[in-house]
């Protein structure tokens, strides 16, 4: 009994700790501390205000999908990337999983899963809306209505934004910040949009890297087929870039979270 009463203690604080630890630490001293399967245990860490474009985790890759979700194509995606153990960077648009659009209830479930497997869910506004057409009632409308939205399917509401068409301006980052958002952008866009096939688009992805070697944000959208189809490519088409770097003596590239970057730029805002 002596010796169980410790052990039960010991384990009664490692489940305990994050939740006491969130409310005095930062994501520099936390995020060694994130499990492979909670990449959003420190979500409220990511609000950082910061605009992350692609160049500030030199070495590394991370995997961004825009325009879900989709219960025909994401959850294969979901699938794929836990068979490779990748922690992608999910930016919804609300009306996909609105209880009145169709299909809506099966995108919820859709994305209270992407939630469980710990990926990293962004806002893409409502109905992807050009943010510097935006009046008050559309800013309600396009993004104040998706936090609602996705609080009332997954508890939580988002922390990043990622403005379509990449369009933004002075005010609509002064606005995204006082609400707490970081902006992520990208710097190798996969052109999944116009590719015919998964083929294709392996290509473009083997083009883009071997044209920007320091890696950076991919964008890719969930919506598209031949996206789904094309990530196992790409993610094994890395594995074996990366051992001929290695054996050349080469930098390779390493995929990560979407955390690494946004803690990349707090380290250097110090």
């Amino acid at each position: 009994m002596k010796r169980t009463l410790p052990l039960a203690l010991a384990a009664a604080l490692l489940v305990t700790y994050p939740l006491i630890s969130s409310s005095v630490e930062s994501i520099d001293s936390v995020r060694y501390k994130i499990k492979g399967s909670d990449g959003n245990l420190w979500e409220r860490f990511l609000g950082s205000g910061f605009v992350v474009r692609g160049e500030e985790r030199p070495g590394t890759l991370t995997f961004t999908f825009d325009d879900g979700p989709d219960h025909r194509t994401t959850p294969i995606l979901l699938d794929q990337l836990d068979r490779y153990g990748i922690k992608g960077t999910f930016f919804v648009n609300a009306y996909k999983f609105h209880p009145r659009t169709a299909g809506g209830y099966e995108n919820q479930a859709v994305l209270r899963d992407m939630y469980r497997r710990g990926h990293f869910i962004g806002s893409h506004t409502f109905s992807h809306a050009d943010l510097t057409t935006l009046d008050d009632d559309g800013w309600r409308n396009e993004v104040v209505q998706v936090e609602q939205v996705m609080r009332s399917v997954t508890g939580h509401r988002p922390w990043l934004f990622r403005p379509p068409f990449g369009k933004y301006n002075a005010s609509v980052l002064s606005r995204l910040n006082t609400e707490g958002y970081t902006v992520v952008m990208w710097n190798l866009d996969s052109g999944d949009w116009q590719a015919k096939n998964a083929a294709q688009l392996l290509r473009n992805v083997q083009q883009l890297i071997e044209e920007n070697p320091a890696g950076g944000v991919l964008l890719f959208h969930d919506t598209n087929r031949s996206t789904v189809e094309a990530i196992p490519l790409i993610v094994e088409w890395l594995e074996e870039r990366n051992a001929r770097q290695r054996a050349a003596g080469k930098p390779t590239l390493e995929i990560v979270g979407i955390d690494q970057y946004i803690h990349s730029r707090q380290k250097n805002r110090k």
